[in-house]
């Protein structure tokens, strides 16, 4: 009897433990540089994130978006645009909440992933 108290005083506190652990794995994945490049019929874009850790939970994430429109086969000039997002870790969930536009940013160490709704970000450093 004694053992099965103490296996249910200890397997949760090992169960919450593993959990920190891959939270702190995800949350520590997510400083970087992650480039995305997408085309289509009428134009192209590359996307570059930047996101840094300001503190604690709280990052931010500087978007270089260069575009460009597609006319009759030519590309036609580059535009380019910068925003600044503030984004918050919510370690339950191991994601970035991203609180200027409400997007969930959900990350993969293992494959060196961010995604962010249909988009695919690869890691670069």
């Amino acid at each position: 009897m004694k053992n099965y108290i103490h296996f249910f005083i200890i397997a949760p506190l090992i169960w919450l433990a593993a959990c920190n652990k891959k939270a702190d794995q995800i949350k520590s994945f997510i400083p970087g540089t992650y480039t995305n490049f997408a085309k289509g019929a009428y134009a192209q874009a590359n996307d570059t994130l930047v996101i840094t850790l300001v503190k604690d939970n709280t990052f931010l994430i500087t978007r270089n978006t260069t575009y460009q429109a597609i006319r009759e086969g030519s590309l036609l000039p580059k535009h380019r645009q910068v925003k600044l997002l503030n984004a918050i870790y919510d370690s339950q969930n191991q994601v970035l909440d991203e609180t200027t536009n409400g997007r969930i940013i959900k990350f993969d160490p293992g494959k060196r992933l961010l995604k962010v709704n249909q988009a695919v970000y690869k890691k670069i450093n």
